[in-house]
């Protein structure tokens, strides 16, 4: 029987619907079940309770309202599996999310509140499953852009997690060339064929 063992209050983004099956294809591969809660990018946890906090987005509310929060890419490169379990992670430097963190980091300082866990930083990933499999390694290629920020309660230990706030993001920024000239960028993305052989190694 599955107990709650505390509160965990965290910001993360989550990918439009469609790529869900993309994502339950790219589990299914590295031997993960399919989960009950969708699959997201984490941005940071705000915090870890015992109880309930009702004064978390009371006091979070206020410093996000007005913000120009912007979109950014995530491009998902390769899949790591093991004992671990397995996780999507980009390959780069990201400068899109590392900002959009950056920037989401100085505004819960207006009310006081900094990251947990996030000493080295950032390091965006998207988790598939726990369950461990056989160690291997996936090349993909998956481009998705949030179209919102939510703050979300976990209830670990009982697999629930409750969207507290939810903040429409702008279009992406657009990047300007070295002559003024703007590069066009796209809400879709890319994946790459699972059967193909050519990007599929064991660790």
């Amino acid at each position: 029987m599955t107990t709650l063992q505390f509160y965990r209050y965290l910001f993360l983004c989550r990918p439009d619907p469609r790529w869900f099956p993309l994502f339950r294809q790219i589990a299914a591969t590295v031997g993960q079940p399919i989960r009950g809660d969708p699959w997201h990018l984490t941005l940071c946890t705000v915090a870890e309770t015992t109880e309930r906090d009702h004064f978390l987005l009371p006091r979070i509310r206020p410093a996000l309202h007005g913000q120009r929060l912007h979109s950014f890419s995530v491009n998902l490169s390769r899949v790591s599996a093991g004992s671990h379990g397995a996780c999507a992670r980009t390959f780069g430097r990201q400068d899109d999310v590392q900002d959009f963190y950056r920037i989401l980091e100085r505004v819960l300082r207006i009310c006081g509140i900094e990251p947990l866990h996030r000493k080295s930083g950032l390091h965006p990933h998207v988790t598939l499953g726990y369950r461990a499999c056989v160690p291997m390694r996936l090349k993909i290629a998956l481009e998705w852009f949030p179209a919102e920020l939510l703050l979300v309660e976990s209830e670990v230990g009982l697999t629930r997690h409750n969207v507290l706030g939810r903040w429409s993001l702008l279009p992406p920024r657009q990047p300007l060339l070295p002559l003024g000239g703007i590069v066009p960028r796209s809400d879709g993305g890319l994946a790459s064929d699972l059967t193909s052989p050519a990007w599929r190694s064991a660790a």
